[in-house]
């Protein structure tokens, strides 16, 4: 589940990575002025990194508590394993 997450989030950069080059490409064409083009490119980054940022943010969350339930298992796997040798 985690891979699939991790692995949309890098489609969604490498596509919008794609989207910035063809706005770059088409800069030359002059099929809107060149600022209007630059500000396209610049929403275009702002979305990404508010996204990404969000998924981070999401990311850290799950992987703290995925770090706190796996530890907790671990512990009461160790005390059972000591209380058993004790016997």
């Amino acid at each position: 589940m985690k891979m699939d997450a991790y692995a949309e989030v890098f489609l969604w950069n490498r596509n919008l990575d794609g989207l910035i080059r063809v706005l770059q490409r088409l800069e030359p064409l002059s099929i809107r002025p060149k600022q209007e083009m630059k500000a396209y490119e610049i929403w275009l980054e702002e979305i990404r990194a508010g996204l990404n940022a969000d998924f981070a943010e999401a990311m850290v969350t799950r992987e703290r508590a995925d770090q706190w339930r796996l530890k907790r298992q671990r512990t009461g796997w160790e005390n059972r394993e000591s209380e058993g040798t004790k016997g």
